[in-house]
């Protein structure tokens, strides 16, 4: 039996045409703004041209790609042009040595009464300055026990005395202990050491030495930093015209002592400008050498190193007038930026009654101290 035949006009169906979808043409990203060329800087400039060429690659470049890379010394200069040279904000920053009055100067000296006063040199090279070399700032530095603190502190007693206001900065122990503890503190200590060394009584001493000292406690174990401290210093020096500090000792403002240098020559830099004398009573390693290196040494207008000298043979201890493998106490001016120093050591020594440095009497004859006139 055959299968019958669908008829002719029934034909297969057909598929359903799709309306044919136009593309969306895509707008083109408008350029980013463009600032006039006159007004950037040379780096804005750049980074201009670095974007306009990362929207003609399509966006291949990341930012980070973009960014020109910069030395961070040269950041300063990446600036606008300097300004133009009539504008006078700019020259009153600007110093002209030719327009300035009293351009030579000579050191003056700030007497302490010690050995310390006989490492700088007048003028002349020959004869003592017979002082600190005023509105310096020193470094003193070597190990305990050579009379750092007590000759610091005579110091203070013999410049407050003379009318010109002081400051101590403590940063190694406590200045004055209210409660009965039985021990001999700091307060104590100066008042003993400056009756002696101004051959006051204490109430005489109160009134012509200490009514000028001011003391700063500055110690990082309360929580006190360096810029509590640099807040403090400014007080004194600005508002009380304090122009002689001490600051025992520098070593101790810095905790981690990496920054000794550093604090330094923040603190040089500052005392220059308002004319402030600063002693800096500082540390030594066991290499010798101040905490703070070569860098603190630099940085100092003036450098004083202890040292224990050993006499290691017969005729080196006949020359220094001691025993043979004995070890003397010497003093040494390393440098001084503002004055000639005496080239030689010298032999020291601590006075029986208030144990402030002095000049040993076997001091040899060949290295006999400057005398001042």
């Amino acid at each position: 039996m055959s299968k019958a035949r669908k008829p002719a006009d029934e034909a297969a169906p057909q598929p359903v045409a799709q309306p044919e979808v136009q593309p969306v043409p895509m707008q083109p990203q408008a350029p980013p703004q463009m600032m006039p060329p006159q007004m950037m800087s040379p780096q804005q400039m750049m980074q201009q041209m670095m974007q306009a060429m990362m929207m003609g690659m399509g966006g291949a470049m990341s930012p980070m790609q973009m960014m020109p890379q910069m030395d961070p010394s040269a950041m300063p200069f990446a600036t606008p042009d300097a300004p133009a040279a009539e504008d006078k904000g700019l020259d009153a920053e600007i110093i002209r040595p030719a327009l300035l009055e009293g351009r030579i100067k000579t050191q003056q000296a700030l007497p302490t009464g010690s050995t310390l006063d006989l490492l700088c040199l007048g003028s002349d090279g020959v004869s003592a300055l017979g002082g600190l070399p005023k509105g310096c700032t020193i470094a003193l530095a070597g190990p305990p026990g050579k009379g750092k603190t007590r000759t610091a502190l005579a110091a203070l007693a013999r410049v407050a005395a003379s009318g010109v206001k002081c400051a101590l900065v403590v940063a190694e122990e406590g200045f004055h202990d209210s409660a009965d503890s039985g021990r001999d503190d700091l307060c104590s200590r100066l008042v003993k050491i400056g009756m002696s060394a101004t051959s006051m009584s204490e109430e005489q001493f109160a009134k012509a030495s200490l009514e000028n000292l001011y003391v700063l406690e500055s110690q990082y174990h309360k929580g006190q930093r360096w810029d509590d401290f640099i807040q403090h210093y400014r007080y004194v020096v600005e508002k009380i015209g304090v122009k002689f500090v001490v600051i025992d000792s520098l070593n101790m403002l810095d905790p981690m002592k990496n920054r000794t240098a550093d604090n330094l020559s923040a603190l040089k830099t500052y005392s220059h400008s308002h004319g402030v004398t600063a002693l800096c009573i500082g540390q030594i390693r066991d290499t010798g050498m101040p905490v703070g290196g070569e860098a603190l040494m630099h940085t100092a207008d003036a450098v004083f190193l202890i040292e224990e000298m050993s006499l290691g043979s017969k005729e080196i201890a006949d020359f220094w007038g001691g025993k043979y493998r004995e070890t003397i106490d010497v003093i040494r001016a390393i440098k001084s930026v503002t004055t000639p120093t005496f080239m030689h050591p010298i032999r020291m020594t601590l006075d029986n009654e208030a144990g402030v440095m002095a000049v040993h009497p076997a001091q040899p004859a060949a290295y006999a101290p400057p005398t001042h006139r």
